[in-house]
């Protein structure tokens, strides 16, 4: 699996992906998702977009927010279709060589609050809670994993 960067021609079915992907966590916290709301013309015109295609379309989605302060997984979505395969996890390790060869030591990420169990696959994966940040709509927890010095 060798996820490539997305185009403006990728974005309907980003947008597919997106929205069969973050809607049932749309019913635990009871708000629209941010990836699913976001404008994706804006979203491949600042951030990376990286794609897994699979036979009958995308399978999944990472969205990479890079800046000079710090390196967010800003959204990271599998399509129902393709779960069980461990693409999440495949996209997860992606991201953590790109941040490497970016010269970061750690990559942060943000959840809502609510999503106890995906939470629970991050912190399997690494990350450790760093806080959380109350919204007029939401709480989200903030998590990253900080990568061990090499030598």
């Amino acid at each position: 699996m060798t996820p490539r960067r997305a185009t403006p021609a990728d974005i309907p079915a980003i947008v597919a992906l997106t929205e069969a992907a973050y809607l049932p966590n749309e019913a635990i916290i009871g708000v629209p998702s941010l990836p699913r709301i976001a404008d994706y013309d804006e979203v491949l015109a600042s951030r990376e977009v990286w794609l897994v295609d699979d036979e009958p379309g995308l399978a999944a989605a990472l969205v990479l927010e890079i800046e000079p302060e710090d390196f967010t997984i800003w959204s990271i979505a599998v399509s129902p279709e393709a779960g069980g395969r461990k693409l999440g996890a495949t996209l997860m390790a992606f991201a953590d060589e790109r941040a490497r060869a970016l010269g970061y030591g750690s990559v942060h990420l943000y959840t809502h609050a609510k999503l106890t169990q995906r939470i629970g696959w991050y912190e399997r994966l690494g990350f450790a809670i760093t806080h959380h940040e109350d919204m007029a709509d939401r709480r989200l927890t903030h998590m990253r994993k900080i990568f061990a010095k090499a030598g």
